[in-house]
């Protein structure tokens, strides 16, 4: 390998890791939005409406949340027992490559689940482990602002 493939590897590299600090940079930021909203709003229906909100807008449009009595991004169609969000498939026919899914546990005996869809590079430029990390983070603040917390198959 010449010096020159090595060096423009090594930029590359270079470049990339550059890239990949700003993408979390911005997951850092969402979360750090949805947190100072959680500190106007302290109803927990409210907050996952927010939490929801946030993924559709910056994260995917391939989001559904269910909690209680509560179904977002749905369509109607829940899964096993009420307990499950499903988003509706796309138009195109076609889901995300990588899935998200995790169960929401509320203090007040609520439960219900979180399930997104994504296709990188998405609309933040985040890789798919990047995306998954983002959800990880992002549904972690849910459990915590319904009163409780969220397991999430690795």
């Amino acid at each position: 390998m010449s010096t020159k493939n090595r060096t423009e590897e090594k930029f590359s590299v270079a470049l990339e890791s550059i890239q990949s600090k700003r993408r979390i940079e911005q997951v850092q930021e969402a979360a750090n939005a949805l947190l100072d909203r959680y500190r106007t709003q302290h109803d927990p229906v409210e907050r996952l409406k927010l939490t929801y909100e946030l993924i559709r807008r910056n994260l995917t449009p391939e989001v559904a949340i269910v909690f209680g009595s509560l179904a977002l991004g749905t369509d109607g169609l829940v899964g096993v027992a009420g307990r499950e969000a499903v988003p509706p498939v796309p138009l195109s026919g076609v889901r995300g490559q990588a899935v998200f899914h995790c169960k929401i546990h509320g203090a007040d005996g609520r439960d219900g689940s979180l399930t997104a869809f994504y296709t990188e590079p998405g609309s933040m430029g985040l890789t798919n482990a990047e995306w998954l990390a983002a959800m990880r983070l992002l549904a972690g603040i849910s459990g915590l602002g319904v009163g409780g917390h969220v397991t999430c198959p690795a």
